[in-house]
């Protein structure tokens, strides 16, 4: 708890505070989470797949590819 004391310092906020901010970041994570794997349950990974191929493969401009590749 003492840690958690001085991280509220440090954040300028009361232990109340720190600790309902934490909870409430927390509690958005998890629902974040459970909406991507409700959404991912319900994917279509062929339909995906193939929407993909379809999307050209230019080379990039100069100074725009990544390390390693074109």
């Amino acid at each position: 708890m003492a840690g958690a004391r001085q991280l509220a310092e440090l954040n300028g906020t009361s232990l109340t505070q720190f600790l309902s901010s934490l909870i409430a970041a927390g509690t958005r994570e998890l629902r974040a989470n459970a909406d991507i794997r409700l959404r991912a349950e319900h994917a279509n990974r062929a339909a995906a797949l193939s929407i993909l191929s379809q999307v050209p493969d230019p080379t990039p401009l100069a100074g725009d590819a990544l390390p390693g590749t074109h």
